[in-house]
């Protein structure tokens, strides 16, 4: 009899948290559009290489459309951002969700290879479209004090459908192949399943610009200046951004190999462990609000990242196989569990109309210095081995948590 008061009361407290720190109204719906967006793409990449696999493709060919699609994502990265302060974040949106849409399904059905380069180029713009709008998107649709809530419910969404586009990636194939055998009595080839199980993932790619559709606060044109100097602490914070991409992207690339080849993991038992920690992963993302609501922005995100860099230099240990997985847990915990409070501190730091652009110029700055740690660390990796190279990368990381103290911790000068 007396717990069921204290239940109520307990209900009644989250009730007033959830209505005074949780973002309300439009934000949802950029939740759905995101849910639906990485669960196709998720699906998609998954797929992707294997059915080009069954096509007569090879490694070379396959690297050849990465590369594509990355270089597609670097072009576009700063005319995304001037064409959205123009025409209106949400017209971007849509565009691009639609366009990349339709450029996936004609990698399902045109086999002709430059049609495929050149299908992967475009599918590179518009992915960096979405995200060059995305983040001003939110920040449109949510007061400041509620975004570094809103930005981890966004990357834990994320982070947890990129999870179940794997799961259902590997095995809606099959359940394609026993569902036409039960309706039909014929069977299908596994190539044709899979490319029923591509053919699903555009459509869900296409279908998040749906809730985009219902946006209101970013169909507005932005008068943006884009021939104007940056800002200094945009400036700064492109350096401290840059140091950090540089330092995880040195490994990330490389996670699957770590596992396999050094450790000796087995490919089946990777697949499941991946996805149960991307399950753990968002999970973690949601308490990144908790922690900066009392360290503030700039403390828990360095503690954060001092967090990674003693986990990658916990992997160097290589102290069985369990000790290994859980370390990798808390090191791609803490790297998700920057990007909301890294995302809030860009959004609430720049003025309205540098928004577009600042997130384009951070999403190049990324991407190049995720492309030349990612080379220098796949050199290191084969020459001086793997306890050593990590032990370089975790020092790299706590240098760039210190350089972000540094940078971003400056006073912002009145504009």
């Amino acid at each position: 009899m007396v717990a069921y008061p204290r239940y109520i009361s307990v209900l009644a407290r989250l009730g007033r948290w959830w209505s005074k720190s949780a973002p309300q109204g439009e934000f949802w719906a950029l939740v759905a559009a995101t849910l639906l967006f990485n669960f196709g793409i998720s699906v998609f990449f998954f797929l992707y290489n294997l059915f080009m696999l069954d096509l007569g493709y090879h490694e070379k060919s396959l690297g050849v459309l990465a590369s594509a699609l990355a270089l597609g994502s670097m072009v576009g990265t700063i005319p995304m951002g001037m064409i959205a302060g123009r025409a209106g974040l949400k017209k971007v949106l849509i565009v691009c969700l639609l366009v990349m849409a339709a450029a996936f399904g004609a990698r399902v059905f045109l086999f002709w290879y430059p049609a495929q380069v050149m299908f992967a180029f475009c599918d590179g713009v518009m992915l960096c479209g979405w995200v060059v709008c995305l983040s001003p998107a939110v920040a449109n649709a949510v007061e400041e004090h509620k975004r570094p809530f809103a930005f981890g419910v966004l990357f834990a969404v994320a982070v947890a459908t990129g999870s179940l586009g794997g799961f259902i990636g590997g095995n809606m194939p099959s359940w394609c192949e026993q569902l036409a055998l039960q309706m039909t009595g014929t069977a299908i080839s596994v190539f044709e399943a899979n490319r029923i199980t591509l053919v699903a993932a555009c459509a869900s790619t296409a279908l998040a610009a749906w809730p985009v559709a219902r946006l209101v606060s970013s169909a507005r044109p932005q008068t943006a200046r884009f021939a104007q100097r940056p800002s200094p602490f945009l400036l700064r914070f492109l350096l401290a951004s840059a140091c950090w991409a540089a330092a995880v992207g040195a490994f990330n690339p490389f996670t699957n190999v770590f596992f396999v080849r050094y450790l000796g993991v087995p490919a089946a038992h990777l697949g499941d462990f991946f996805s149960v920690a991307q399950l753990l992963q968002a999970g973690a993302v949601m308490l990144m609000p908790l922690i900066l609501r009392r360290t503030g922005l700039i403390s828990g995100i360095m503690a954060v990242q001092l967090t990674a860099a003693a986990a990658v230099g916990l992997l160097a240990a290589g102290r069985g196989l369990l000790h290994e997985e859980v370390i990798y847990c808390m090191f791609m915990a803490a790297q998700h569990m920057c990007d909301p409070g890294l995302q809030s501190l860009l959004m609430d730091r720049v003025s309205a109309e540098e928004r577009s652009r600042a997130t384009a110029m951070n999403f190049l700055v990324i991407s190049i210095a995720q492309s030349a740690a990612a080379a220098i660390a796949g050199v290191s990796f084969g020459r001086f081995g793997y306890p050593f190279t990590l032990v370089g990368i975790a020092v790299a990381t706590a240098g760039a948590a210190v350089a972000f103290r540094i940078f971003c911790a400056l006073p912002v000068n009145p504009s």
